[in-house]
């Protein structure tokens, strides 16, 4: 006999299915159009200007230079860019753009002009934009930053119509952040803090970290080197740490590692940094042991197995001599017996 569901009971399958079905096409077609808006991607060229010192002026001077960017999506893209300022975020390395006015002491935007600041640029195009930059007159001496920042105004308004009902617009933003200091009497002064390796390991690598604490009226890009001694006073290696830009009045930490597998001992790390126009020089040192336990616990344990064994055996000789000897005791004893009894029945 043949077992077949009601029509009703079919009808609530087919209808469960159905919306299933129309949940996930639409989720299918919700996750391609993202996907789609997220390889809208414009690269800044470069990523950084003057961060090595290579822009400055003085009070009242003008700079003219010039940044590109590429559009590195497969389709035309209509760009703005405008200037904004920008802070550092606690990490010390993040920048993080500002729409609210910050401090003239740092600010730079104000004082920037970009041109064209909206153009339409086709796919994989390079295009070059022209920066002017006038120093007011009453400039502040030392560092002062701002940002140029790149956005497809078409693509965030399509993203914005497509993912309106989810709110999951996206708002790309990619830009070329500007470092000029103004010439003048400028304050460096910058310091090493809390430099540290791991204070005991049985091998290496050894990490270690170190901030850099700037104090100065300008960014800095510290040229750091740390030389490592054994406990004999012998420098055993020397490491370069990447220069990175440091911000003024923030900090920012360094780590790294020692690829170096063996050793024994203490050691001794001396790590020098030398930072600003003038070259100053920060110096700070720390110690840290190297003591492989697990190989000296068995070696230790090897050894006293050998010396057990050698006690053993020196045991058993001693053993094996004085059993030798008290038979050949015997044996004399026996002897002399025989002697003496031979002697009565000869007498």
């Amino acid at each position: 006999m043949t077992n077949r569901l009601p029509f009703s009971k079919i009808s609530k399958i087919s209808q469960i299915f159905f919306l299933l079905f129309i949940f996930f096409s639409l989720l299918i077609s919700h996750t391609a159009q993202l996907q789609a808006a997220d390889k809208q991607s414009i690269v800044a060229l470069p990523p950084r200007k003057g961060h090595l010192g290579d822009l400055h002026a003085a009070p009242g001077e003008k700079i003219q230079t010039s940044i590109r960017f590429r559009n590195a999506s497969e389709q035309t893209l209509e760009v703005t860019s405008y200037v904004q300022d920008f802070i550092v975020k606690e990490d010390g390395s993040t920048p993080i753009a500002v729409e609210e006015t910050v401090s003239n002491r740092w600010s730079m935007a104000d004082w920037m002009v970009v041109t064209p600041n909206k153009q339409k640029v086709g796919p994989s195009e390079i295009v070059e934009m022209n920066v002017l930059i006038e120093i007011p007159e009453d400039a502040t001496p030392g560092g002062h930053y701002a940002m140029i920042l790149h956005q497809p105004t078409n693509v965030i308004a399509e993203t914005m119509e497509q993912s309106s009902s989810s709110g999951a617009a996206i708002n790309q933003k990619v830009g070329t952040l500007f470092y000029v200091t103004v010439e003048g009497d400028v304050n460096e002064e910058a310091y090493l803090r809390s430099f540290q390796f791991n204070k005991f390991q049985e091998f290496g690598p050894v990490p270690f970290s170190f901030n850099v604490s700037n104090q100065s009226d300008i960014h800095i890009h510290p040229r750091m080197n740390i030389d490592i001694f054994n406990m004999l006073g012998q420098k055993v290696d020397s490491l370069k740490v990447e220069a990175r830009n440091v911000f003024p009045f923030n900090d920012r930490e360094f780590a790294g590692k020692w690829d170096k597998t063996w050793g024994f001992g203490l050691y001794k790390a001396k790590l020098t940094m030398s930072y600003g126009e003038a070259g100053k020089i920060a110096m700070a040192n720390a110690n840290f042991w190297i003591i492989p336990v697990r190989i000296i616990i068995a070696i230790i344990i090897i050894l006293l197995i050998i010396l057990a064994i050698i006690f053993a055996i020196k045991r058993y000789i001693r053993h094996q001599s004085q059993a030798e000897h008290q038979e050949l005791e015997q044996l004399k004893q026996e002897l002399e017996q025989y002697k003496e009894q031979d002697k009565q029945i000869n007498s």
